[in-house]
């Protein structure tokens, strides 16, 4: 059963990615329960859906090769995604960052409850102040 957990998180954070790479809103909120929160080092904590419709206005040529997915050992309600996050945000450059994102899982580790994303911000800050 373990196995098959682990899985099920891995293909779920598969998911994420390639939903979020090619900018497919639906499928990717389709992942999260309703009352889901993101955490992102310049955006702060707010709804799932408010998050993302934002990330997909102002960005572009995402890409994002999987480093590798880490399922939670202590506590198996949590997996971590370390990417590779290349996209243009509105009409500038390609930047690329280097991120971990970590889930919070439902009890059934179908659906995510919240996403905490982790990568220097120093970088990239200048163009998100840019366009709010």
């Amino acid at each position: 059963m373990e196995a098959e957990r682990k899985r099920q998180i891995e293909a779920l954070c598969r998911c994420y990615l390639t939903s979020l790479e090619s900018g497919d809103l639906p499928t990717l909120l389709s992942l999260f329960t309703e009352d889901a929160t993101a955490t992102s080092p310049i955006s702060g904590k707010q709804p799932v859906p408010d998050f993302y419709s934002y990330v997909m206005q102002v960005t572009s040529n995402r890409s994002m090769p999987l480093k590798t997915i880490f399922v939670g050992a202590s506590n198996p309600y949590q997996a971590a995604v370390h990417m590779v996050y290349t996209r243009t945000v509105k009409e500038g450059q390609p930047s690329t960052i280097e991120c971990v994102d970590i889930f919070d899982l439902n009890e059934e580790c179908t659906k995510f409850t919240g996403i905490r994303i982790i990568y220097d911000t120093a970088p990239v800050r200048s163009e998100f102040d840019l366009h709010k």
